[in-house]
């Protein structure tokens, strides 16, 4: 599976990360989370984002900021986005205790979100001119964006969502043993909690259920094995623990918009 916390690896060499991203296909990126500040702007088709148990949906000229170490998943339609993440480090020289700083979406008709709009445009112009200085400008731009980020989408709150880490290690147990058998009292059992609070604590975090997750993480990885591997269904059910392929089938057409034959 793909790691639940990704290292963000700066590609301008500023030390931020930023890239054109272009989605064919519909797909879903299971909970994770980022040592940094991330922005997604859409160009063209959907992004769902779920946070704090909440779901965000964010269309063409829509921005979505997720605060450094909050735990979120993504779903998506066909897309054309612009990716924006700032690590912490490049940012503790402006901000004090970046790590613990809050962040909203605002609104889409405000000037402030207008003008972090404009700056992913210019920005992206920057990036692919690469005229002399180039570097100097996006530093510029970058710094303009995390200005208007701090005075007019943080709320002031400290960001402490899951601050004993109990969500987190369940995801990063679930990603490790998906393909084994888990059910909500083994997890309890595993944790230290009652099987009752543990399901309401998850689903009050993230959103969903701790079924439809480990159901999704299951999902995520037979789509990889279907689309890189040359084995047959059936076995691949099987190995990714989808024990019922009726359900399975539903689901996956539900997430990825075909079924799974459809992709043989």
């Amino acid at each position: 599976m793909t790691n639940h916390y990704e290292t963000v690896i700066p590609n301008l060499d500023i030390g931020v990360r930023f890239y054109e991203s272009k989605v064919n296909v519909s797909d879903y990126v299971p909970f994770h989370w980022h040592n940094s500040i991330e922005l997604v702007c859409v160009l063209e088709g959907k992004l769902t984002f779920t946070v704090g148990g909440k779901a965000f949906e964010i269309g063409p000229n829509q921005f979505m900021i997720v605060s450094s170490g909050v735990v979120h998943d993504v779903t998506n339609t066909p897309n054309h986005a612009f990716v924006l993440q700032i690590p912490l480090d490049f940012i503790s020289t402006y901000v004090g205790n970046p790590e613990k700083v809050h962040f909203q979406n605002g609104d889409p008709k405000s000037k402030a979100y207008q003008r972090i709009l404009e700056l992913f445009i210019r920005l992206n112009r920057t990036v692919q001119l690469k005229q002399p200085g180039y570097l100097f400008d996006c530093g510029v731009i970058i710094l303009l964006m995390i200005k208007i980020l701090i005075l007019d989408f943080s709320n002031g709150q400290t960001n402490e969502i899951d601050n004993k880490g109990v969500i987190k290690e369940i995801i990063a147990f679930i990603d490790a043993s998906y393909s084994k058998s888990i059910t909500l009292s083994s997890l309890a059992s595993q944790f230290g909690y009652n099987a009752s609070y543990l399901s309401r604590l998850f689903k009050r975090q993230t959103g969903i259920t701790l079924g439809r997750y480990l159901y999704s993480i299951r999902l995520s990885a037979f789509h990889r094995d279907l689309t890189t591997s040359a084995e047959s269904i059936e076995k691949l059910y099987e190995q990714n623990g989808l024990r019922n392929p009726g359900l399975a089938r539903k689901l996956y057409k539900q997430t990825y918009g075909v079924l799974p034959h459809k992709l043989r």
